[in-house]
């Protein structure tokens, strides 16, 4: 059983549902390698998930409340529909762009990888960020069926009403989110390669100790 001014607040809250917010990460990144010699090339690889969530409620008082003197309402039926879907992913690292456009269903979560490969023609420290974000949309429905009459006392000392009067009042909204993962980053360390001269010495140095080693033997 309701009073006129639950109704009226339940009705408020169906009329105006709050929307949800999605969230996603970044789960990993990682290479190849971190460590290599300057013209070589390093395999990244990222995964990611999107969580979105849904809702479905409602209910109905089936129980014609008493009259009550003034103007009355009873909310009699009422449902509320809400459901997230990713509609894009999309990652950036190094100048790379990943785009993903998945067929996830509304209220799922939604999970993928992604890998591309750098070459590293120069020596140095390099610091490799792989950052990007969503996007989501949401569906919302909600509606009610309404009774209202108006009850005034009587001579009699009673309430009289009037019929009920019924209305239906419906709501819909269709928007758009978008959400950033976290960042995260790997140090790729580049070695430089040896000098051809540097690279002599350094054979002629280990033949001259397979040399030494020879001649010690018995």
């Amino acid at each position: 059983m309701k009073s006129a001014t639950s109704a009226l607040l339940c009705l408020s809250l169906i009329a105006s549902p709050c929307a949800w917010s999605a969230s996603g990460q970044i789960d990993s990144f990682g290479a190849s390698q971190t460590t290599v010699q300057a013209g070589s090339t390093v395999d990244f690889f990222v995964s990611f998930s999107v969580n979105t969530s849904s809702r479905n409620d409602g209910g109905n008082d089936p129980v014609e409340p008493p009259p009550v003197e003034g103007y009355q309402e009873w909310m009699m039926n009422w449902y509320w529909y809400e459901a997230e879907t990713v509609t894009a992913v999309y990652l950036q690292a190094a100048g790379q762009n990943f785009n993903d456009y998945p067929s996830a269903a509304p209220g799922s979560g939604y999970s993928n990888g992604w890998t591309f490969s750098l070459l590293f023609p120069t020596a140095g420290t390099f610091e490799i960020a792989v950052g990007g974000g969503w996007s989501a949309t949401n569906s919302t429905s909600s509606g009610s069926e309404i009774a209202s009459r108006t009850c005034m006392s009587d001579e009699g000392g009673g309430l009289s009403c009037s019929s009920w009067q019924y209305s239906y009042p419906q709501y819909e909204d269709f928007s758009s989110t978008d959400g950033s993962f976290d960042g995260k980053s790997i140090t790729i360390n580049v070695t430089a390669v040896p000098e051809p001269m540097t690279a002599a010495l350094w054979l002629a140095g280990l033949g001259c100790l397979l040399t030494a080693s020879r001649r010690r033997r018995p």
